[in-house]
């Protein structure tokens, strides 16, 4: 029905209203007053009949534009959100297809909320009981842990004005235990499940002066991490308390991320039964994507952590048997170099002293830590070391992926958390996954693993660690990059065998130093 076919079906329904009242009234009006009743009427009435084809004229319009964008982006994953069927001979409106990745564009960039995150999770036996992992940092991930972990982060722009925006940004993660059915946050001593929130912090952007494109941010939050993703590690991480930071200004040929953050830690006595708070800050910097010959960029980087202390904190450590606290720094540089057929490498040097440099003495997690889960003490006397990291995945055939981590350290004069002051350590980190690409979706393949390292103490005694493992897997996958596709679904078997186990004394079930499990995990991110 048109609009006007409205107006006259309207026009003879209240025509029997408005009649009885002219009827009536007739008696008491003049002709005159009578006439200029029916022209105020009508005079409305146009007014009503004007105001309803001007907004007839706007939905063809708005129409006619939503149909020309239905052709211009139908593609097979649309979802329709609306149709309406045929009203007149002469117009047939519809509303325009919608896909789901213009409904996300639409929620992300005009609503400015995104949310994105992270989970691995899995099944997992052996023939001797409970499955367990060891040495993961040296050994390798797959087939090799058995923990639910999880990242999730919501983003809301709060405001958008004038090339400036602003986001409120909150990250959780934590851990959820395979073991048991019930997964109840808490308290006790027996509960595998963890949850945190690792970053909350406000980001903007065009705030700055000097750098309009840099992010600007200020909260519970650090420089990017880089992630040895094989060995479940890190070469560049500084946890913080809160911070405030500027990343991606650009600078020279490069950018450049720098950031000043609070990470406190307690400080603990020659026989750890007590414990004092310290005010820890730390100046993290990184000059990156300096562009290098063809598709290959550097990074340098630095790091200076350094306490702030009161007078009771240093009596403390003077009188009462308290580790000293040693300022601790981090350099170093990393070579990214991006191969024709889609892998890449990536190489990276690095140097440090004091408590980071007892980090790099770890054989398994070996994040740059200020501390050792947040405790810190030994006597670190200013010893260094270095560390070497080689990681990335190359194409060897189009069927025929091969992913490496490869990883030499060594030390001297360190504080050990497992020999003690002292100490001079040196270690090899091997682990290589060769697979067969079936097609996109399937992939075979193996994951070799071997680590050994030497730690010899003030005494001169030798303290070894080692092993290897050997995992078989195939993988459901949605591309072939064993590195940067997920999601993954994993089915394998492994084989660890632990040769030395003098610094941590570890063993698997029935004191024995091998395990053979099988399993499934999944992972995915979005």
């Amino acid at each position: 029905m048109d609009i006007k076919s409205q107006y006259a079906l309207t026009t003879l329904l209240l025509t029997p209203l408005l009649f009885p009242f002219y009827t009536h009234s007739s008696a008491k009006l003049s002709v005159e007053q009578r006439l200029e009743m029916l022209e105020n009427d009508l005079k409305e009435t146009k007014k009503e009949l004007q105001y309803y084809k001007s907004q007839e004229e706007i939905n063809r319009k708005n129409i006619s534009s939503m149909n020309v964008l239905a052709k211009q982006t139908t593609r097979p994953d649309e979802v329709l959100v609306a149709k309406t069927s045929q009203v007149s001979d002469k117009t047939t409106p519809q509303i325009a297809a919608m896909t789901m990745s213009d409904l996300s564009k639409f929620v992300k960039e005009d609503i400015g909320f995104s949310y994105n995150g992270y989970f691995r999770s899995g099944w997992g036996t052996t023939t001797e009981g409970a499955p367990k992992s060891w040495a993961i940092g040296s050994l390798g991930r797959l087939g090799n842990e058995y923990s639910n972990w999880f990242d999730l982060k919501l983003s809301q722009r709060v405001y958008n004005e004038g090339g400036k925006t602003v986001h409120a940004v909150v990250q959780l993660d934590g851990n959820v235990g395979q073991q048991y059915s019930a997964g109840w946050f808490g308290d006790n001593t027996n509960n595998q499940n963890y949850l945190q929130f690792s970053d909350l912090y406000v980001n903007t952007k065009g705030f700055v002066p000097f750098a309009p494109e840099a992010d600007f941010w200020v909260g519970k939050h650090q420089l990017p991490m880089y992630e040895i993703q094989m060995l479940d590690w890190k070469t560049q991480r500084t946890d913080g308390g809160g911070g405030l930071g500027i990343q991606d200004m650009k600078l020279g040929s490069g950018k450049l991320d720098i950031a000043l953050i609070r990470e406190d830690i307690d400080g603990y006595n020659q026989d750890l039964s007590k414990s004092q708070k310290l005010n820890v800050n730390t100046i993290d910097a990184r000059y990156k994507s300096i562009p290098l010959w063809e598709k290959a960029e550097l990074m340098v980087n630095g790091r200076y952590a350094i306490a702030n202390q009161n007078d009771t904190q240093n009596n403390n450590e003077d009188k009462n048997g308290y580790y000293r606290w040693k300022d601790t720094w981090m350099v170093g540089t990393a070579l990214k170099q991006h191969f024709d057929n889609g892998g890449f490498n990536e190489f990276s040097f690095l140097v440090a002293n004091n408590s980071l440099a007892s980090s790099f003495a770890r054989y398994s997690g070996s994040s740059p830590y200020i501390s050792f889960n947040g405790r810190y003490y030994g006597k670190h006397t200013g010893g260094t070391a270095l560390r070497l990291v080689s990681q990335g995945e190359t194409y060897l055939r189009d069927d025929i992926i091969l992913a490496n981590a490869l990883v030499y350290s060594r030390g001297e004069d360190v504080y050990s958390y497992e020999t003690g002051s002292h100490t001079d350590f040196e270690s090899v980190r091997a682990v290589i996954r060769p697979a067969y690409i079936w097609d996109k979706y399937n992939q075979t393949g193996i994951e070799l693993g071997y680590f050994n390292q030497q730690n010899t103490n003030k005494s001169g005694d030798e303290f070894t660690e080692s092993g290897y493992k050997t995992t078989l897997y195939h993988a459901f996958k949605v591309n072939t990059s064993m590195l940067t596709s997920r999601p993954e679904i994993r089915f394998y078997g492994t084989y660890i065998h632990s040769l030395n186990n003098e610094l941590d004394n570890f063993s698997f079930a029935d004191e024995k130093n091998d395990q053979i499990a099988i399993g499934a995990q999944a992972e995915v991110w979005w």
